[in-house]
């Protein structure tokens, strides 16, 4: 079954289902509404025009920038600090390991997932990851006025 990403594919069945209280359609009708929510038309949001990252407001906030998943040069420390600490107590383990990530694996390849993994994942995730993004659409203001008077020409029966 192919995800339903806008609610409009709908149509009225989740309006009707929520009026008449019929919980199981309702239930049904959300979830095959896909999860993906950057493709839903609500929350589509332009891209800033410069994609500069202010280091500074990391600074600020104290929090530590995005690290990659792959080994890097600082990690043999990272992982005998780990091992010091897991010697020490539990509790200091969990407090380190909180504090620097340890890598995940030892070099970042995206395109390399488990097929177990890959057969796991929806749709929008396997779309994502093979880079197949689907265009986003623009609004027509003049689709609502022709909708509207669709709907008031044949109104449906209650």
């Amino acid at each position: 079954m192919q995800a339903i990403i806008n609610e409009w594919q709908l149509g009225t069945t989740l309006n009707q289902a929520l009026q008449q209280q019929h919980r199981a359609d309702f239930a049904l009708w959300l979830a095959v509404l896909s999860p993906a929510v950057q493709e839903m038309a609500a929350f589509y949001t332009p891209l800033p025009k410069s994609a500069e990252v202010n280091a500074t407001l990391y600074q600020q906030l104290s929090v530590r920038q995005r690290r990659s998943f792959a080994w890097q040069e600082t990690d043999a420390t990272v992982l005998a600090q780990l091992n010091r600490s897991a010697q020490t107590s539990l509790r200091q383990l969990k407090l380190q390991s909180a504090l620097t990530p340890e890598p995940w694996v030892r070099k970042d390849d995206a395109k390399k997932l488990d097929g177990r993994l890959m057969s796991n994942l929806d749709q929008h995730a396997i779309r994502r990851l093979s880079g197949k993004e689907q265009p986003i659409q623009e609004g027509d203001e003049t689709a609502l006025y022709e909708m509207l008077q669709e709907l008031n020409a044949n109104p449906l029966p209650l």
